[in-house]
């Protein structure tokens, strides 16, 4: 339930979902090919061709398994699993909103008088760099009743409510320089 736990379940949704997507591109999947293009023209002088990473399959395929053991596991409390659920959606919004348009040039000569585009995912580092920043703006939260059902809220009456792209954790994280034995952590200090 910690702010770094936080950022390792969004990390591991989002890249599950990337490897996946890449996958389904290269032809390694035989469950998957090339995503679609959209609808629509790319541009002037431009078409739609190429071979786009299958975001749709990977993010379909990858909360499936990211998300399968927060969901059926017996162990844990609900009020993490639902930081767990949370923050794994989380990573895999953040993949979805960096899918971009890539383009190559065809012509005679170097000229550019056609574009071939395609859909396509950045780098799982540009990912992680993402949910980064997110994972300093974490937010911490309880889960508690509101109105019928649970919900995970501010822990803070001042901080903002929580919104589908704010990583959120629960509790405070330890100090991971000083030695922990409730935790089985040496620490870092004196290293």
């Amino acid at each position: 339930g910690t702010r770094e736990a936080a950022f390792v379940f969004a990390l591991a949704a989002a890249a599950v979902a990337h490897g996946i997507a890449r996958d389904c591109a290269s032809g390694e999947l035989p469950l998957c090919s090339c995503g679609s293009g959209p609808p629509g023209d790319p541009g002037p002088g431009a078409r739609w061709g190429g071979c786009g990473d299958n975001l749709s399959f990977g993010l379909q395929l990858g909360a499936a398994f990211a998300d399968s053991s927060s969901k059926s596991s017996k162990l844990g409390t609900h009020g993490n699993k639902a930081v767990n659920l949370h923050n794994s959606a989380v990573g895999r919004t953040v993949l979805s909103d960096s899918l971009d348009i890539r383009c190559k040039c065809h012509g005679v000569s170097g000229s550019c008088s056609v574009k071939t585009c395609w859909k396509g995912l950045p780098s799982l580092d540009e990912i992680a760099s993402d949910l980064k920043s997110k994972y300093l703006a974490a937010i911490k939260v309880s889960h508690r009743l509101v109105g019928h059902r649970k919900q995970l809220v501010p822990k803070e009456m001042d901080a903002r409510p929580v919104t589908e792209t704010d990583l959120v954790y629960l509790i405070n994280s330890p100090d991971y320089c000083t030695p922990n034995l409730h935790l089985g952590s040496l620490g870092t200090q004196d290293r």
